[in-house]
């Protein structure tokens, strides 16, 4: 047991699920002494279960067959690489919340898909690597012709989780 650590990162009290979630992992990553309570565990399976969003799915049956299979894919590669990310809708479009903060969203057009990173500065840190792509200060533009793979996702959520 790191007793120190303990010292200085006391659990508070009445603590809301989030801070209780965000202190156990903090605990798991630095002392480990104990496990994860059981209990606690259980509520954060049953919010992942919980964490898809049904609007997306009908903004989903909106969108046409090649753009819709695009954004299933986006979907399902953000959850896989995101873990405990929540699904919402921000800005009328589908979006995905990390420890309070929107990381992530997706939108179709007539002329393809776009995503949205939340920030100003994402696409501006990794624009060397995306050459090829359209895009704004905010969107990368992407389409049957030029999906995303996963691995520019990947880089993609972890340069927009690194900046905070």
């Amino acid at each position: 047991m790191d007793r120190g650590w303990h010292e200085r990162h006391a659990l508070p009290k009445n603590a809301s699920l989030g801070e209780r979630i965000a202190w156990h992992r903090e605990h798991q990553a630095r002392c480990a002494c104990r496990p994860v309570p059981q209990r606690l565990r259980e509520q954060v399976e049953g919010r992942r279960r919980k964490a898809r969003d049904p609007a997306i799915d009908e903004y989903l049956a909106r969108t046409s067959p090649e753009n819709r299979a695009l954004l299933q894919a986006l979907r399902r590669t953000i959850r896989a690489v995101v873990p405990g990310v929540e699904e919402c809708i921000s800005y009328r479009i589908p979006a995905f919340r990390l420890e309070g903060r929107v990381i992530a969203g997706f939108s179709a057009t007539s002329k393809g898909c776009s995503y949205y990173p939340f920030s100003g500065r994402t696409l501006a840190t990794l624009a060397g690597d995306l050459e090829g792509y359209e895009k704004t200060k905010s969107a990368l533009h992407f389409g049957p012709g030029k999906p995303l793979p996963p691995s520019r996702v990947r880089e993609l959520l972890r340069a927009r989780i690194a900046e905070g």
